[in-house]
């Protein structure tokens, strides 16, 4: 019986920790990713983007039960610039007795080898052209003339000891985004990807989301590897799943109607007897909150939401309680929690949450 994917990506060994990276070319990289994860969204696929685990980058098709690995290599090189069938097949001296290292193409084979009993695709990304085949976004390695798909059996072969190569296996894509301005594209898209998602009408500010997605993408790509125990392990600490980003997507849906809630609590607390200055600050930390909830790593205020709704979901608040009532019972049920985080949040902000939660669960 086959191990699953989910055990042999833990016990599987890398075969080579990543070296150093150009910040250029890791922002390259993780922008590609990027763009490529918002294509997989609107396409409807399922997935799981993995950061410098076996390779630069690794998509599964699912969270739950994966049937497919691909493993991605994201090369960058100066505009004009192409990439030659030899460049990509040669391996590099071993130096100080260390052996050779593997050519670029010979560590995406060695990916395959090394996950034999699972169906895996091999793709080389680069923004570059390749000088042995017409411009096109992805040429398949069989698809190639006979010399070129001999020189890279032949690679592999005596790289990695292998016997028959499945150049089906292998795409070489030149991607669209471009190595020099890659951060203006990719807002571009992001924008698009609100448009499709929210309407054109959307007020959400891209710099934010974009920064906080960047952020995270950088915080999975550092995890230690070795530190990876467990799948769940690999899928908290290295990944961004499908799940993650339908859960985004909910938070700004809910977002789009927080200006009609607010109007609606900002009457009632007007009748429980609010005064002015009171509404102005709630106002405030409504709205700031509308936008804080949709940063993507901010995990002290999920936890906090997660609390609140917890406690709402749980109280009996009666058949008609005041709002002033709720922020009462909920501050009453977490002020342990909640007098830890005072350095935080402040009270206005927590009770504008409470209000937000509660109103949700309506």
């Amino acid at each position: 019986m086959h191990n699953t994917i989910q055990s042999d990506l833990i016990t599987v060994p890398q075969t080579e920790t990543a070296g150093s990276r150009s910040p250029a070319r890791f922002a390259y990289q993780r922008n590609w990713a990027l763009a490529e994860l918002i294509e997989y969204h609107l396409e409807g696929k399922d997935y799981v983007f993995a950061f410098e685990f076996h390779d630069d980058i690794l998509i599964l098709d699912s969270e739950v039960n994966p049937s497919i690995l691909q493993f991605i290599q994201v090369k960058t090189k100066t505009t004009g610039q192409k990439w030659s069938v030899h460049q990509l097949t040669t391996s590099e001296k071993g130096k100080n007795g260390y052996p050779d290292k593997l050519s670029i193409i010979g560590k995406l084979y060695e990916n395959k080898k090394n996950f034999a009993d699972h169906s895996s695709q091999l793709r080389f990304v680069t923004n570059a052209y390749f000088s042995f085949v017409d411009p096109v976004p992805v040429t398949i390695a069989s698809q190639l003339e006979k010399k070129d798909q001999d020189k890279i059996t032949n690679a592999v072969q005596a790289q990695l000891g292998a016997g028959a190569v499945d150049l089906n296996a292998l795409q070489l894509e030149q991607s669209s985004l471009s190595v020099d301005d890659h951060e203006k594209h990719i807002r571009g898209i992001l924008h698009n990807f609100f448009e499709e998602l929210f309407g054109s009408d959307h007020n959400i500010a891209v710099s934010p989301w974009y920064q906080s997605i960047s952020d995270q993408i950088k915080l999975k790509n550092n995890y230690p590897s070795a530190q990876v125990k467990s799948f769940d392990d690999f899928i908290r600490n290295k990944c961004i799943t499908k799940s993650e980003i339908d859960d985004f997507v909910q938070r700004v849906n809910r977002s789009h109607n927080s200006r009609d809630n607010w109007d609606i609590i900002k009457s009632q607390l007007q009748t429980e007897g609010f005064g002015f200055q009171e509404l102005i600050k709630l106002q405030r930390s409504w709205q700031k909150y509308a936008t804080d909830r949709l940063d993507y790593d901010n995990n002290a205020l999920k936890n906090l939401e997660i609390d609140i709704s917890n406690a709402v979901s749980t109280t009996s608040f009666g058949d008609s309680p005041t709002l002033k009532d709720v922020i009462s019972s909920i501050r009453k049920d977490l002020s342990k929690k909640l007098s830890k985080l005072a350095s935080i949040f402040d009270s206005h902000y927590i009770d504008s949450i409470i209000l937000w939660q509660y109103c949700e669960q309506l």
